[in-house]
Parts: structure tokens; C-alpha cells; sequence
């Protein structure tokens, strides 16, 4: 069987003759990989998490993941997965000329769904079309189910997505805590980091940003540290800290909250976030926060961390074979067959 992952980023223009490219391309023979827990934490596992779990099953015989990028490639991924960077839907038709049709395809975010009709009547297509800041949300359409991040777009064809988390190497661990709270989501509309730095701007709460290229924040009068992507390790960044926050409204549920909550953080979630709201169990995970109130919460959560038990109910709720499995038969519940 093979599986298809997609996490789209914008088409790139080109006029190659991509026919004639796939034609003459042969795919690298598959080699050694790591199974799913036994990846080192890097972006992506809860994207990836699926299709490698199918292959330590032995259910799946080939895992790709198609993106589109400035530089077409090939290459696997240390965890089995080939892969592919197109330009665009034209270059990914030409694969699908040469190669035939995945049996699953799994499509990641909202943009650039052409795909999801190109594949319709040719294999069983799962959408999870996580909200974006800019972006207008759509009806549950064009796949045969769905995984949404919102209650209020739940319906009869689609379950609660929760991103699951390599708890093996995501764990919290005794050791001396450099700051008040972590930070990690890249800087853009609507993750608010300028909410967060105006509520903590001239007390004496430390934080970090990650990955922010601190350059482009006013951060003055704060005691706020910044990192950019590979500048540091992220897991040793949840480790020394105390809580962590996510201001963000105008955003998806980004798959590092559930990290946060995995390590063992509290963490305290703006109350207008778009998708996500179920990670946060007032008094167990965390707490919700207006705006006007972003501060006050943020102490007295710092103030109660030990009450709380963020990572044993992350364990209890969300474990993470246990929440692939309930994917995979949700999906066989929706005519998925293998």
C-alpha cells in the first residue's frame, strides 16, 4: 500500500517538461530507518506520524510526503518517508502519470487543495485543514473525511485532531528552570507575539521566543531571549522553563502546544484561538486568558505549576499509538480499506 502526505507550500511557476522529467526518473530504492518513537524530535512528527506508524505495521510499503519547493528533489527522510518536493500541480500530475495513484493521501493545511480533486475517485483522501491567520475556513469538502482542530466544524464525516507527540523523547525532567515561560511559534500575524511582549513589557518575567529572529521585535524593557531555527534545542528549551504560552488568536492549533503539554508545562492559551481550545483543561493543563487578563493568568499559573498535571493528562487523553489507531479507524469507519 502506499500513503501520501501533503503539507503544501505555495506553487512555484515553471515551464519544464515534466513529462519527459518522470519519465526518465527512478525513484531511490528504500533504506534503513528509525521507527516512530525512535525519531529525534524535529519539526514535522505529527504530520509524518501516520504514515510511519503504517510502516512499522508493515501495513504500508511506501510512505511519501509531497511539498512544493524552488528545488525539485527526492530524498527519504531518516524515518522512511521519501520526500518529494514538485513545483506544482502539473508536476505533481506527471509523477502521477509515471508512478499511478497513492491508496491514502493525507493533505495537511488549507492552501492549495487542487490536489485533493486531482486524487478525487482514485484513492481515499483524508483532509485536515488547519486554520491559518489570513485565511478564509471552508466547509468540511473534497476528501472522504476530515480532522479539524475546532468543535464548531465537527460533523459526520469529520473527528477532533489532536497532533500527536513523541512522548518517548518529549519528556519533562528535574532540573533547574532558567525562565518564566517558552514561546514556540514562528513570528506572523496571528500568533500575537506583540500581545504577549506589550503584557510583560516592564515586569520582571523572563521568557523566550523560538524560533523568532528577535531583530524584528521591539523587545526593550522586557526580559525576553530570542533563538531562530537550529540556533538551539527546543526539547531542552521546554525543559528550562516553567510554563508555557500561546497568545495567539487568529491561528490553528500548532502542533508545539501539544509539545509543551507532553513536557510537563502548564500552559496558558489566549481564549480567542481559533483552533486548539481542547488541549487546555482549566486546572489540569492550563488556562484560557483574554486579553485584558493574558498577565494576571500568566502569574497565577506560574504561581500554581505544581497543582497542575499537564503531561499525565496528556498521556491519559492523548496517547500517542492510541490516537493513531482511533485515526485509522475512524478513516476505515469512513470506507478506507487496506
Amino acid at each position: 500500500m502506499r500513503v501520501v502526505i501533503a503539507n503544501f507550500s505555495k506553487p512555484v511557476s515553471n515551464g519544464l517538461d515534466f513529462n519527459s522529467y518522470w519519465a526518465q526518473y527512478v525513484i531511490p530504492p528504500s533504506q534503513a530507518r528509525v521507527s516512530l518513537l525512535d525519531q529525534t524530535p524535529d519539526w514535522g512528527f505529527h504530520i509524518y506520524s501516520i504514515g510511519v506508524y503504517l510502516l512499522d505495521r508493515g501495513i504500508a510499503d511506501e510512505v511519501q510526503f509531497w511539498d512544493y519547493s524552488e528545488q525539485r528533489s527526492t530524498a527519504y527522510h531518516v524515518n522512511g518517508i521519501l520526500r518529494i518536493m514538485f513545483h506544482n500541480e502539473e508536476d505533481i500530475k506527471s509523477y502521477l502519470a509515471r508512478y499511478g495513484y497513492p491508496d491514502l493521501f493525507i493533505n495537511h493545511g488549507s492552501a492549495h487543495c487542487g490536489i485533493l480533486e486531482i486524487l478525487a475517485g482514485k484513492c481515499f483522501r483524508v483532509h485536515v485543514p488547519a486554520l491559518r491567520s489570513g485565511s478564509t475556513r471552508k466547509e468540511n469538502s473534497g476528501a472522504e473525511c476530515y480532522l479539524v482542530d475546532s468543535e464548531e466544524y465537527l460533523d459526520g464525516r469529520s473527528m477532533m485532531y489532536v497532533p500527536v507527540v513523541n512522548t518517548k523523547q518529549i519528556y519533562p525532567v528535574d532540573c533547574d528552570k532558567k525562565r518564566d515561560f517558552i514561546y514556540l511559534a514562528s513570528y506572523y500575524e496571528g500568533k500575537r507575539h506583540d500581545l504577549l511582549i506589550k503584557v510583560v513589557r516592564g515586569t520582571e518575567l523572563t521568557g523566550h521566543l523560538h524560533p523568532v529572529d528577535g531583530s524584528k521585535l521591539d523587545l526593550r524593557n522586557t526580559q525576553i531571549t530570542t533563538t531562530n531555527f537550529n540556533d538551539c534545542d527546543f526539547v531542552d528549551l521546554l525543559r528550562t522553563s516553567k510554563i508555557a504560552v500561546y497568545p495567539g488568536d487568529d491561528t490553528s492549533s500548532p502542533a508545539a502546544m501539544w509539545e509543551c503539554v507532553a513536557a510537563g508545562l502548564p500552559i496558558v492559551v489566549n481564549e480567542n484561538i481559533k483552533g486548539g481550545k481542547h488541549l487546555v483543561v482549566p486546572g489540569v493543563t492550563g488556562e484560557l486568558a483574554s486579553e485584558d487578563n493574558f498577565l494576571e493568568v500568566m502569574r497565577y499559573v506560574l504561581a500554581h505549576r505544581g497543582r497542575y498535571r499537564p503531561r499525565e493528562y496528556f498521556l491519559e487523553q492523548w496517547d500517542t499509538i492510541e490516537m493513531i489507531e482511533k485515526y485509522l479507524a475512524f478513516f476505515r469507519t469512513m470506507g478506507w480499506k487496506y
